[in-house]
C-alpha cells in the first residue's frame, strides 16, 4: 500500500506544478485560507485543521491525523477588477481587467509514523496577483501620461509552496511541527515603457515574457490542547521564502528583481462547546515591510515620484528603488464547523484584512489591486462511503467551499512619470468555487 500510496502521490504533485495557473490572492498577496476545509471557516488554520493542507496554515496540525490520509482539490477564482488613472484635466474612464477567472489547483498528503510522529507534504498557491488591460481603450490602459500603451498594460504573478512537513506529540497536551517549504514563482510585466527612463537597467523591466524563480523558506508551529480537548491554542511562525532574483526583471522590482514572500505570523484559539460544534479564532499578521519590492514607497499623492532617473540609487531595480508602497497587514479570522452527523460537516467563516495599500501610494497598485478587505465563506464536507483508488483506501470526503468579497473602491491622488498631478482609482470584488476530494487509508 505504501509503494501505490508513493506513486500516486507523485503523480498528483507532477499534474499540479504543469497545470498550475495565476492566482489572486485576497488577504494582499497571501490566499485567505489553505484547502477547501479551511476556506470554508474564513481562513482559520492555527488550531482547527480540516484535512492535509492545513500545513500552510500551522505544521502542527499534522498531528491531529491518526490515519493516512491524501487531499486534492481546485479552486475556480472569479476577481472582477477595473482601474482608471488620469491626469488632473482629465477624465478617468474605468477600464476592466480582460482576465478574471483563474484555476488554483492543490493536494496534500498526510502519513502517521506512530503515535507521535506524523509527516506530511503538500502543495499550494501561496499567492500571486495580475491584472490584464488591453491597450488603446482608455484609463488605465491608454497610458494618460502615466503608463504606455505600446502593449497590453499588466502583470501576472504565481506563486506555488510545497511544504515538506514533521509533526511531533511531545505529551498528550502538546504537539509541535517544521516545514521545510520550497517555493516557485512565475512572473510577467507588459506596457509599461513610460517607467523605462526610471530604471536602473531598462531592457529588463517591462515586455520580457514570463520569468521563473525558486527559493526556499521555513514554517514551524505548536498546538496545545486543555480542558478535555474541548480548547485548542496554537501559534506559527514563517520566515521570509527567500526567491531567487527575477532576471528578466531586475530593472523594475528593487534590489535587481528580488521579490521574496513575506515572513507572517499567527496565533489561534479552537473551542468546543460541544462534541460536534467547533468555533476557531485566528489572528495573522503579514510582514509585508520585510520585502523591499511591497515596502518601498512608490509614487504619492505629495508630488514626490520616489523613482530616480537610470544610474541613481532610487532608480527602479536599485535597492532604494520604487515599490508598491505596501504596510505590514493584520488578519483576522473566524469559522465554525458543525457535524450533525457522521456523514456531513456544514461550514461558515468571515475573514477580514485591512487593504495593506496606502491611498496615497495607488499608482503602481494599478497592477495588483489588493483592495479586498472583508471576506464570507462557507461550505461542507460530505462523506461518500468506502472508496478506492487503485485497489486502496478505506473512505472518501467530498469537501466544498464558496467565497464572496464585496467590492470595494479606492480614488486618491498620485504624481506621474513627468511629474504632472493625475487621479488613480481602483476597485475589485471576489468569488471563489473550491472543490477537494479525500481518500483515508
Amino acid at each position: 500500500m505504501r509503494i501505490k500510496s508513493n506513486r500516486l502521490l507523485a503523480v498528483a504533485i507532477v499534474g499540479l506544478l504543469s497545470g498550475s495557473t495565476s492566482a489572486f490572492a485576497t488577504n494582499g498577496s497571501f490566499m485567505i485560507g489553505s484547502g477547501a476545509g479551511s476556506i470554508g471557516m474564513g481562513g482559520v488554520g492555527v488550531t482547527s485543521p480540516q484535512d492535509s493542507m492545513c500545513v500552510g496554515g500551522n505544521p502542527a496540525c499534522l498531528g491531529e491525523f491518526i490515519q493516512p490520509q491524501f487531499d486534492v482539490g481546485a479552486g475556480l477564482f472569479r476577481p472582477p477588477r477595473s482601474a482608471a488613472t488620469t491626469v488632473m484635466s482629465g477624465n478617468g474612464t474605468y477600464v476592466d481587467s480582460e482576465v478574471n477567472l483563474y484555476l488554483m489547483p492543490a493536494m496534500g498528503f498526510v502519513w502517521p509514523f506512530d503515535d507521535q510522529l506524523t509527516v506530511g507534504i503538500a502543495a499550494l498557491p501561496a499567492g500571486g496577483g495580475g491584472v490584464t488591460f488591453a491597450p488603446n481603450t482608455g484609463g488605465a490602459a491608454n497610458g494618460n501620461n502615466f503608463f504606455s500603451s505600446d502593449n497590453y498594460l499588466g502583470t501576472d504573478l504565481v506563486q506555488l509552496i510545497v511544504p515538506i512537513t514533521a509533526a511531533y506529540k511531545v505529551n498528550e497536551a502538546n504537539t509541535v511541527g517544521a516545514s521545510i517549504v520550497p517555493a516557485r514563482q512565475r512572473f510577467l510585466a507588459q506596457g509599461l515603457s513610460t517607467f523605462k527612463s526610471f530604471s536602473a537597467s531598462p531592457d529588463h523591466m517591462t515586455n520580457n515574457g514570463h520569468d521563473f524563480a525558486n527559493g526556499l523558506g521555513a514554517r514551524i508551529g505548536w498546538m496545545g490542547y486543555y480542558f478535555d480537548r474541548r480548547v485548542t491554542l496554537g501559534a506559527t511562525y514563517a520566515t521570509k521564502v527567500y526567491m531567487q532574483k527575477f532576471e528578466h526583471y531586475r530593472g523594475l522590482f528593487a534590489e535587481n528583481g528580488s521579490f521574496d514572500i513575506p515572513s507572517n505570523f499567527a496565533f489561534g484559539i479552537g473551542v468546543k462547546p460541544i462534541e460536534s460544534l467547533t468555533v476557531a479564532l485566528d489572528w495573522e499578521k503579514i510582514q509585508y515591510s520585510d520585502v523591499p519590492a511591497f515596502a518601498n514607497s512608490g509614487p504619492d499623492s505629495s508630488g514626490n515620484l520616489n523613482v530616480g532617473v537610470s544610474g541613481e540609487a532610487t532608480a527602479l531595480g536599485q535597492p532604494a528603488g520604487a515599490g508598491f508602497g505596501w504596510i505590514d497587514q493584520i488578519v483576522w479570522k473566524m469559522g465554525v464547523a458543525y457535524k450533525p452527523n457522521d456523514n456531513w460537516t456544514l461550514r461558515a467563516g468571515y475573514n477580514y484584512g485591512r487593504m495593506p495599500i496606502q491611498k496615497d501610494q495607488l499608482l503602481f497598485s494599478v497592477l495588483a489591486t489588493a483592495v479586498t478587505e472583508k471576506h464570507y465563506t462557507a461550505g461542507f464536507t460530505y462523506s461518500l462511503g468506502e472508496q478506492s483508488i487503485l485497489g486502496f483506501g478505506s473512505e472518501g470526503l467530498l469537501t466544498f467551499a464558496w467565497m464572496y468579497a464585496p467590492n470595494v473602491k479606492v480614488e486618491g491622488r498620485t504624481v506621474g512619470p513627468a511629474g504632472e498631478l493625475g487621479l488613480v482609482g481602483m476597485q475589485m470584488r471576489q468569488q471563489s468555487w473550491d472543490l477537494a476530494y479525500t481518500l483515508k487509508f
